[in-house]
């Protein structure tokens, strides 16, 4: 028997890890199934599962983590190389980290595999949802490629994540694929039946999915008080600004969208919104004893209060800017600014920046001339409706959206409304922006309020606090204005995810260490009685009794 179980040692596991990577690339959003496919989320971890049960070594199970790791990165992250000049180091940084992470998750799944066979594939979910949750905090967090996303549109079934954030619907997700793996290696013992465990754990499992299921049909109908509904334009410009070089075209071009979605309805507009980086012009802080900013002359003349994203000037010596959103009322007063608190590593932040060392190696060898200041507040704006009352809301800006818990933060502060501002037409590709949205869509079932996402190239739309959009979204990668009626809802009390947070990952941590102090004491145990029993049959065969 192997440390993993049951299924032996096999010399061609390899092939099975890379099966899996292609199983979750196209399980994800990619430009065949732009929003994935659940039927492949089902099964794609099986695969790799399966590879580390039968793994001669802990160092064997560590390589083929790497390889899955390489191949999953590669697949559904190849976008990156359109990440301005210096791409090669964003797809290869992110793909070495996936190497590292994954060759590290590997050797754990195998330890893991360990348990009694009865609780393995709840034992190995609950790593792989443990393992989601650390990948996706902190500074390196990047939260993309998890295994919930690829069930994101089975409406009833998400409806849950506002108890468990999406870490719930990851450890759902791989709790599956851990009893497919289970199926699978039916494949090498095909003569020794189904086991009686397995069909205690697929029933187990299926009551789950019955009770998530039938959990979400009651909170699709169950109703939310609306204080109000904000009329939006949200204009996607589909312009990338790292390329047109022509920020007065772009301006125009923003300018005459602008007037196109407010025209499209006799009613004015409550709010106007541009994506990320829309205008590049700087705005700086006002000085000492000014009441406000004011926004740059040609955005003093729209009739309608404008958000926009901005570089917002922090210190003129030396020069810091902040990316972010601000709010300008007709006229061209800024109202209130958002700084970008969670940036982009190694692309909008770099640690060690103010060393010369460091910036010279970045701006010569790398091509990042300049990173931005973090943001140090959870700015809630707050803007009058003309059909009455207020809607208060926060700005995450680009792939903040993809953050449970600090999207959870602006909520507690008091938002009703979560607007994201985000650069992504530099990705040219179907895949990356669905991605994001995928990403981004369950914030709104986590925290029940609607999620409005306005970008420069897609996906533009608004998200409802069940998960499903809002009338239509944008086309990609066309230039256009999205018109729509939002209401802003506001519940009684807060779901759960939003007054907790984070819970679930640490107590995944806890139940996992006490599965292994309790496994390690009964391998113990069975070692000393194993070593005793070796003992007493020696003796018996002995001339000499023991002694004492």
């Amino acid at each position: 028997m192997t440390a993993a179980g049951d299924l032996g040692y096999t010399k061609r596991p390899m092939p099975l890890a890379v099966c899996s990577a292609l199983l979750l690339a196209l399980a994800l959003p990619n430009d065949l199934f732009p929003l994935g496919s659940p039927l492949f989320g089902v099964v794609c971890l099986a695969p790799l599962l399966v590879a580390l049960y039968r793994s001669r070594s802990y160092g064997h199970a560590a390589g083929l983590g790497a390889v899955f790791g390489i191949c999953v990165s590669v697949l559904s992250n190849f976008w990156l190389l359109f990440f301005q000049s210096f791409s090669v180091w964003t797809l290869g940084g992110v793909t070495l980290a996936y190497l590292g992470y994954h060759a590290l998750l590997a050797a754990v799944l195998r330890f893991a595999a360990a348990a009694p066979r009865a609780y393995r594939p709840f034992t190995v979910a609950a790593v792989w949802a443990l393992y989601e949750y650390l990948k996706s905090s902190g500074y390196l967090g990047y939260p993309w490629g998890l295994v919930a996303y690829p069930v994101h549109a089975v409406t009833p079934l998400v409806q849950f994540v506002e108890i468990t954030g999406v870490w719930g619907l990851s450890l759902l997700m791989a709790a599956v694929n851990g009893i497919a793996a289970e199926w699978l290696a039916l494949v090498w013992r095909p003569r020794r039946g189904v086991p009686a465990r397995l069909w205690r754990g697929s029933a187990a499992l299926a009551l789950v999915v019955i009770a998530a299921l039938g959990y979400g049909a009651a909170a699709l109908r169950r109703e939310i008080p609306a204080a109000g509904s904000a009329d939006l334009v949200l204009v996607q410009h589909n312009a990338n600004p790292w390329q047109s070089g022509d920020d007065a075209g772009t301006l125009r071009l923003l300018e005459a969208l602008t007037a196109d979605g407010i025209a499209a309805a006799p009613a004015t507009p409550d709010l106007v919104v541009w994506s990320e980086t829309a205008l590049r012009t700087a705005v700086a802080a006002p000085p000492a004893g000014a009441a406000t900013a004011q926004a740059p002359p040609p955005l003093r003349r729209f009739p309608v209060p404008l958000l926009t994203g901005v570089p917002w000037v922090v210190s003129d010596a030396p020069v810091a800017a902040m990316n972010a959103a601000m709010l300008v009322a007709p006229g061209g007063a800024v109202l209130a600014h958002y700084g970008k608190q969670h940036l982009v590593p190694f692309a909008e932040s770099v640690p060690f920046w103010d060393l010369a060392p460091v910036r010279r190696f970045f701006r010569q060898v790398i091509g990042l001339q300049a990173v931005w200041v973090p943001g140090a507040d959870a700015t809630i704006f707050s803007l009058p409706l003309r059909g009455g009352g207020h809607m208060r809301f926060a700005t995450p800006i680009c792939f903040e959206d993809a953050f449970p818990n600090l999207n959870r933060r602006f909520v507690r502060a008091g938002a009703d409304l979560l607007i994201n501002l985000t650069n992504d037409a530099w990705s040219r590709t179907v895949s990356a922006e669905t991605q994001h949205f995928v990403a981004a869509k369950l914030r709104a079932v986590e925290n029940r309020r609607v999620l409005i996402r306005a970008t420069n190239g897609g996906v533009t739309a608004a998200i409802d606090p069940w998960g499903r959009t809002i009338g239509a979204a944008a086309p990609l990668f066309t230039a256009t204005a999205l018109r729509l009626q939002v209401p802003v809802y506001r519940p009684l009390a807060d779901p759960p995810y939003t007054r907790f947070g984070d819970y679930l990952p640490p107590l995944l941590g806890l139940l996992l260490g006490l599965q292994l102090a309790v496994t390690w004491r009964r391998g113990a145990g069975r070692s000393v009685s194993r070593s005793g029993r070796r003992g007493a049959a020696g003796g018996s065969g002995s001339r000499t009794p023991p002694a004492g």
